[in-house]
């Protein structure tokens, strides 16, 4: 494949930190696998090769402690594999967690199973707070969702080329067209990813569930996610399979004087983070 010239090397780029090397970094290869996608038109690769441009610098710019990235994960797994057993035929829940924050997704038999299932998830001792989503539906469908999936990669694709929206700290899910947004930004950031996600081709509304921090914490966090997670190859990259920190700094109350910030505090992420169960990996 004929590599094509990026016109922004001719100019002159002076480095802002190791920030800025990684936000070029994911713009080039967003912009080659852009070029692929169009050169070979293989519309049923877009959401693999979404997903590979997402993944390269997730952990390198996660605004969360990897302790509250491993807890995010023991939670949703523990929520999901405890829901799906539970009421097997009576919901179909999508559990996804952000920050500790869960948001449910999917359907329920009726309002008594919903409320079963958001009562359970609220108990959890790492759960911090519960969006309950569900849609009461007679018969809960359990067939795959492959246009939310294809929304999901188109959005996620979006926000990565768009200046000014720390995509790897957006999670976002979607439901029968109904776009959610979950991560820890700016107000500026969250309205400006909000509006990418509102103009992509097939969703039906845009659900905020941000945790609104400020400018300064914004930069304190940017900080702290870059020397945490250096770039492989530099002087303190993590070793492949070492444990996350034991006591992971704890995330920022979020700035409650934004509009339309979450009033509830975030609190510290607790010092032993649940252990995953085996045979399931999450993106």
């Amino acid at each position: 494949m004929t590599t094509l010239p990026n016109p922004r090397e001719s100019r002159t780029v002076r480095p802002a930190g190791r920030l800025a090397g990684l936000s070029r970094l994911a713009r080039t290869a967003t912009t080659v696998a852009a070029l692929t996608v169009a050169a070979t038109q293989l519309a049923g690769c877009f959401p693999v090769l979404a997903g590979a441009m997402a993944g390269g610098v997730t952990m390198a710019t996660d605004r969360r402690p990897t302790g509250t990235q491993a807890i995010d994960r023991g939670l949703q797994l523990e929520a999901e594999n405890t829901l799906n057993s539970r009421y097997n035929g009576q919901a179909r829940v999508s559990v996804t967690v952000y920050n500790r924050k869960v948001l449910l997704t999917g359907e329920a038999k009726n309002n008594e199973v919903k409320q079963q299932v958001e009562q359970y998830v609220r108990g959890l001792p790492n759960a911090r707070e519960v969006i309950d989503e569900l849609e009461i539906v007679s018969s809960p469908s359990f067939a795959t969702q492959s246009q939310d999936t294809y929304i999901t990669s188109k959005v996620k694709t979006m926000l990565i080329t768009t200046e000014g929206i720390p995509s790897n700290s957006i999670k976002v899910v979607t439901e029968k067209g109904v776009v959610y947004l979950m991560g820890v930004v700016t107000p500026a950031e969250g309205d400006r990813a909000t509006d990418v996600a509102r103009n992509a081709s097939g969703v039906v509304k845009v659900v905020k569930a941000f945790d609104y921090i400020s400018e300064t914490e914004r930069a304190r966090l940017d900080a702290a996610a870059s020397s945490q997670n250096p770039p492989p190859g530099e002087s303190g990259s993590a070793v492949p399979g070492q444990s996350a920190p034991a006591q992971p700094a704890p995330l920022p109350a979020p700035d409650t004087t934004a509009p339309g910030a979450t009033a509830s505090p975030v609190t510290a992420p607790v010092s032993s983070p649940v252990a995953l169960p085996p045979g399931r990996n999450l993106p």
